[in-house]
């Protein structure tokens, strides 16, 4: 796990010349800078990266409330190939464990902040914030606009599982909204009733077994909607959707297909890992039904599809260490041993 840490380090050292990057572990005998989120984020200058290393116990948060812009990076997630709930894609990580984030807010001053590769297990709420960004990223739970306005917010290849919402409290208000190649499984869904602005956009997105999603003011397309209610899309732009049900579209909606079985358009089933259930089946009705970009690419619906895809386990797109082989002892007095490990690009 320490080889695995130290690589990635070194690659945020890369992005983050002027900024400090932070160790983040609660493993028993490990040396790091911090144990508990909270820790990290107090002592951290705006700018500032905080790497949570894998762990199987969550990162204490304390209910803490994020003011200072900071940028969040973990290994992924589906890694764990003992874990029977949540099977994992092997191979993609050396380590096996995630990092799992507790409850906590994140308000003004935490504006243009970035969570990579973690886990959010517990609710996130935010008050005022702008701009903040949540690439593969799993929510079990989900976030919730609780209080003011919120620009520029964007949820990008992330995992939504278990019922994990999208929501907003009245008198809220959000803009430039954007969700592009994230999966909604097992009940997950968007309500916005509080979407507005012509900026917003739900793109290239697959809801298996999700509820009834509600997106006024919306550019939607590309997406599969493996949902069996009516969703509520007033005042939106609906494009090349596939849609479980007879879903009622207004007479601007184009080239969507309506009534489609949902067992010919994804593998899912109960085998393999959560988000690869996600994947487009061979000869689904889904490949290449995407809305035509520059006369020259059609891409395939849902969160597989377009030019920067869904990527399984929410792997950072940064280099990580896949295969790792160490000597379980050396004999004393030896001056070095032969350590090999293989890396990979996640871009």
């Amino acid at each position: 796990m320490k080889y695995f840490s130290a690589l990635v380090l070194l690659v945020c050292c890369t992005f983050a010349a002027e900024a400090k990057i932070w160790r983040v572990n609660n493993n028993a005998g490990v040396n790091a800078d911090f144990t508990t989120m909270y820790a990290a984020v107090a002592a951290a200058t705006a700018g500032d990266s905080i790497y949570l290393e894998p762990s199987a116990a969550s990162y204490s948060t304390n209910g803490m409330t994020l003011t200072k812009r900071l940028v969040f990076i973990g290994p992924g997630y589906f890694l764990d190939p003992t874990n029977a709930t949540e099977p994992a894609n092997t191979g993609l990580q050396y380590a096996t464990k995630t990092a799992l984030l507790e409850f906590f807010w994140i308000a003004a001053g935490a504006d243009g902040s970035k969570f990579l590769g973690v886990t959010i297990a517990g609710s996130m709420y935010g008050q005022g914030v702008n701009n903040v960004s949540f690439e593969r990223v799993y929510f079990p739970a989900g976030f919730f606009f609780q209080s003011g306005n919120f620009d520029g917010f964007s949820f990008r290849k992330c995992f939504m599982n278990g019922g994990a919402v999208i929501n907003s409290a009245a008198g809220t208000q959000q803009t430039n909204l954007v969700i592009e190649n994230c999966i909604f499984y097992n009940g997950s869904y968007v309500s916005l009733p509080t979407l507005t602005g012509s900026g917003n956009i739900f793109r290239n997105n697959t809801i298996v077994g999700g509820n009834v999603f509600t997106l006024p003011n919306c550019y939607i397309a590309n997406s599969i909607f493996g949902i069996g209610g009516q969703c509520t899309f007033t005042n939106s732009t609906i494009k090349n959707n596939l849609f479980q049900i007879a879903q009622t579209l207004p007479g601007t909606a184009v080239n969507n297909q309506l009534s489609v079985n949902m067992s010919n358009v994804v593998v899912g089933g109960t085998t393999g890992s959560l988000d690869s259930r996600s994947m487009l089946k061979s000869g689904s009705p889904a490949i290449a039904a995407g809305l035509t970009v520059g006369s020259v690419v059609t891409p395939d619906c849902g969160a597989f599809g377009a030019t920067d895809p869904y990527r399984l386990s929410g792997i950072p797109n940064i280099p990580s260490i896949y295969s790792l082989t160490v000597p379980v002892s050396i004999p004393s007095g030896t001056s070095s041993m032969n350590i090999t490990f293989s890396t990979r690009n996640n871009n």
